[in-house]
């Protein structure tokens, strides 16, 4: 099991489509659609994922099942910083003068 610091997740760039197609060819996978994430183990693209369909390519020969579900948490929104200005937003509405 791989430790949350030691992989990197960033946003695939049009540069990267080479990289998702590598990650599909290894998973015996179609390539997955932009926009996408790659997670990164050690510097390497080692998983990917669709934010169109939540499709995940992975490489199968590494470690990446806790990259992957780390992924999924970043494709659901669970970390962006959209959820917290919506629950700013709902305490706001509530209480006013403590925000």
């Amino acid at each position: 099991m791989l430790n949350a610091n030691a992989f990197t997740i960033r946003p695939a760039q049009k540069s990267d489509e080479p990289t998702l197609a590598w990650l599909a060819a290894l998973s015996s996978r179609p390539t997955v659609a932009r926009p996408a994430l790659i997670g990164d183990i050690d510097g390497i693209p080692a998983a990917a994922i669709s934010l169109v369909d939540g499709r995940v390519v992975a490489d199968p020969f590494r470690p990446t099942s806790a990259l992957c579900a780390d992924l999924r948490l970043h494709r659901s929104g669970w970390r962006a910083p959209a959820g917290r200005d919506a629950a700013r937003k709902r305490v706001q509405a509530l209480v006013p003068f403590l925000v």
